[in-house]
């Protein structure tokens, strides 16, 4: 292990105001001779998978000093490392720091190295992407520890939750069944591949995996003795790739069996532990019914989601879950106006079974959620926007479900119910917005005579199937919708007017 410390000033104020003059020379910001910073110290963490490089900052009287440590990943050196921490800070700060508190400290997020050492320093890290954080110029893994140790300091970013060894348990078990699936459909499409190869097009009818009637078919051509099948490739498979075959399907036959015993460890696991609402607990038979009240979400969707959100008081609101799930995108906005989106990927997991189950609601569209989902996706011809905007809803929906411990309802859900308007002749919509005049002979045609007609037909998707209908249809009766009542009392003002004049004409 080596240790060196160093003596150099540099202002905080001016670290504050300049950024761009800290990155460009870190060398620079070794010490820091003003009083103001956030933190009383800062341990900033470089891991690799075989050393981690240790930076403490620490305030001696009116300066702020640093020391820098190299140590090995055996877990001696690490459990060493935190030890080594503690001393610089209890021996050479001056005032010393309160280390009955638990030790806060900044790593990088590099593969898994980062996990042995949370677990050897225990305490409150956060963990950051290296991406955020290696903004120098020059980059040394010395430069990298002190960046972080100064980022510590100044508490820039939120600590990480470290999950127990419950959660972290179920997460190796979801992985190990997505692993297996992964290697059985990988399996199926060799099987498929290999048939082609020798004329036998059978994966054009069904999964030469899944299908049975497909399935048995091809474990008779790949038999000792294979039988004359009508329609089939005329030309036998030969010996060797009958072997071949023989072995792949044992394969599948593996994977999936491992999928299934996966799948019932999971479920065990999950129901087994506690999970947090926001006032208490809840068993996990009963948290994973709550969850699977939500529409299309199964109950291995249910155990995903705990897996990775764990407890709601993770996040401060539902916007931070929606960010975290990939589903909350970020604007760019120039002169007020919004220019483009850009979604971040966040939790991979979740942003797939979120978007599955958005998927499903919207191709059936006989939930509200759905039936909101299907609209937009005719109002936009976006099928990809729709599925993400019902995914972000089921995001929200999921996060107060856990948070409140309370079963699934559409009840504040006053924008995707039903919608009770004013009957008015859709011809007479004219008179209040002349852009609907070209719609109307359509919806005439359709059966659509009233406002009341209209939104039925969106409530159920049926405009759907009305030609001619685009997108710029669908922002006027959004608009429509959405300002029923003012429609109503401007119609009726009109029709006021109308009685009016024909009372002066007589």
């Amino acid at each position: 292990m080596k240790e060196k410390t160093t003596n150099n000033s540099y202002s905080l104020s001016d670290l504050i105001r300049n950024p761009g003059a800290v990155i460009e020379d870190f060398n620079k910001i070794e010490d820091i001779s003003d009083s103001e910073y956030v933190k009383e110290y800062g341990i900033g963490i470089d891991c690799h998978s075989k050393f981690i490089e240790v930076c403490v900052r620490y305030r001696k009287e009116s300066v702020i000093k640093k020391a820098q440590g190299h140590f090995s990943t055996e877990w001696e050196d690490l459990t060493a490392a935190r030890d080594w921490c503690v001393e610089i800070l209890s021996t050479k700060a001056d005032p010393t720091p309160d280390l009955s508190e638990p030790l806060h400290y900044l790593v990088e997020s590099t593969a898994s190295y980062h996990m042995p050492v949370c677990m050897a320093f225990g305490g409150n890290p956060t963990i950051i992407n290296p991406t955020i954080a290696g903004a120098t110029k020059r980059k040394t893994d010395v430069l990298d520890s002190c960046l972080l140790a100064l980022h510590d300091q100044l508490n820039i970013w939120r600590e990480f939750y470290v999950p127990s060894n419950d959660v972290m348990i179920l997460r190796v078990l979801i992985a190990q069944r997505d692993r297996y699936l992964h290697d059985a459909t990988a399996t199926g499409n060799r099987i498929n591949n290999i048939l082609a190869r020798f004329g036998f097009t059978l994966g054009r009818s069904g999964s030469v995996v899944k299908d049975h009637a497909i399935r048995s078919i091809v474990e008779d051509q790949i038999s000792d003795n294979p039988s004359e099948i009508e329609g089939l490739c005329p030309f036998l498979l030969p010996m060797e790739v009958r072997l071949v075959l023989r072995d792949e399907y044992e394969k599948y036959d593996r994977f999936t069996s491992k999928a299934e015993e996966s799948r019932i460890k999971i479920f065990e696991k999950a129901r087994s532990m506690e999970w947090e609402t926001d006032t208490g607990t809840l068993s996990g038979d009963e948290m994973i019914r709550i969850l699977s009240t939500a529409p299309q979400i199964g109950e291995l969707t249910a155990i995903i989601w705990l897996a990775r959100v764990v407890t709601p008081r993770r996040f401060r609101n539902a916007k931070a879950l929606s960010a975290y799930c990939g589903l909350d995108p970020s604007l760019k906005i120039s002169a007020g106006k919004v220019t483009s989106t850009v979604m971040r990927s966040g939790n991979k997991a979740l942003h797939k079974a979120l978007n599955m189950s958005a998927h499903r609601l919207i191709r059936h569209h006989n939930e509200m959620f759905g039936i909101w989902g299907y609209n937009l996706q005719q109002q936009t011809g976006k099928k990809k926007k729709a599925a993400n905007a019902v995914a972000r809803k089921l995001s929200v929906a999921m996060y107060y479900m856990m948070k409140t411990g309370t079963e699934f309802s559409y009840e504040n859900y006053h924008s995707i119910r039903n919608i009770d308007v004013s009957e008015i002749p859709v011809e007479d919509l004219v008179l209040i917005n002349r852009d609907f005049r070209r719609y109307i002979r359509i919806l005439k045609e359709n059966d659509i005579h009233t406002t009341v007609d209209l939104a039925t037909a969106y409530i159920t998707c049926s405009l759907g199937s009305c030609h001619g209908l685009g997108k710029k249809f669908f922002g006027l009766l959004k608009d429509f919708l959405d300002h029923h009542v003012t429609y109503k009392e401007i119609y009726d003002e009109i029709q006021a007017n109308l009685k009016n004049k024909e009372v002066n004409c007589q």
